[in-house]
This record gives C-alpha cells, sequence and structure tokens, in this order.
C-alpha cells in the first residue's frame, strides 16, 4: 500500500470512530462557589451589557427623530 494511503487511512480512521468528542466539561457543583458580591457583579454587568444601550437609544429617541 503506498504511504498516502496508510497516512490518509490513519487520519481517516480517528474521524470514523463513533461516539461523542471529548470537550474537557466535567459535571457536578463547582469547586469553589460563587460568593454574593460576585454573583451581584456579574448581574449588574449582564444588566448594564443589555439595558445600557437601550436604554441610550430611548433617551436620544428625540435626536433621531429631529435629524431627518
Amino acid at each position: 500500500m503506498p504511504p498516502a494511503a496508510l497516512i490518509a487511512r490513519s487520519l481517516l480512521r480517528s474521524a470514523a470512530r463513533p461516539g461523542p468528542a471529548p470537550r474537557g466539561l466535567t459535571s457536578g457543583p463547582p469547586q469553589s462557589p460563587l460568593g454574593t458580591a460576585e454573583s451581584v457583579v456579574g448581574f449588574v454587568a449582564v444588566f448594564a451589557a443589555i439595558f445600557g444601550p437601550a436604554g441610550w437609544v430611548l433617551a436620544h429617541l428625540n435626536d433621531y427623530k429631529q435629524r431627518e
């Protein structure tokens, strides 16, 4: 068998194996639980990222209307 065929066969053999691919994720409880302060900081960051731009647009809606 030519060397190119052997290389292709070895590369395709791992791709043809059935089963889920390993992802490196594990389930279970966290190794170090989050504190209250960390949770509050996370919620505030998400709130600001979502509602900040929407609030800016709503606050300047009249400016956008006057540009026409």
